[in-house]
């Protein structure tokens, strides 16, 4: 079943054998982490992080290279949700949460150890914190499908 949701076409968990939901991370100030980071992107990059997305909700188990745990104790707990557009790797970094839910904290991008932003895998940690003790909240992460809805 399709909603529309701020005029983007939304996959309910029912659509298309959608398995997985998408939640962002919303801070306190109301700004939607993965939201404003995929509008950040360049048009190439942002549409393969869409068709990333929309094809990774579909699977019923996500592997690597797609889907890889973070190492290091402060990092324990969290994944990163892995691909490539125009050679630079794209990174959204989260945590599993309940009945079959994905958590996303923040995006980034990264070449030879660079990150963009510097500062994205301290923010994990910091942005789950919010979420536990109710300072920040999530919200499901619109699925850009490039579909029509007409009513």
């Amino acid at each position: 079943m399709l909603r529309q949701d701020d005029q983007n076409v939304v996959y309910e968990k029912s659509d298309d054998g959608v398995v997985w939901s998408l939640l962002q991370y919303v801070s306190p100030m109301g700004r939607k982490a993965i939201d404003d980071w995929r509008d950040g992107l360049l048009v190439q990059r942002r549409a393969d992080c869409d068709v990333f997305l929309r094809n990774l909700v579909k699977l019923p188990k996500w592997r690597f290279p797609d889907v890889d745990s973070l190492t290091g104790r402060k990092f324990s707990g969290f994944y990163e949700l892995r691909w490539k557009s125009q050679k630079v790797p794209h990174r959204i970094g989260g945590y599993f949460g309940e009945n079959g839910t994905f958590v996303m904290l923040v995006g980034w991008t990264h070449n030879a150890k660079k990150y963009d932003p510097p500062m994205a895998l301290e923010l994990l940690p910091k942005r789950k914190k919010q979420i536990l003790t109710k300072e920040a909240t999530t919200c499901v992460f619109t699925i850009f499908t490039g579909r029509a809805i007409t009513k």
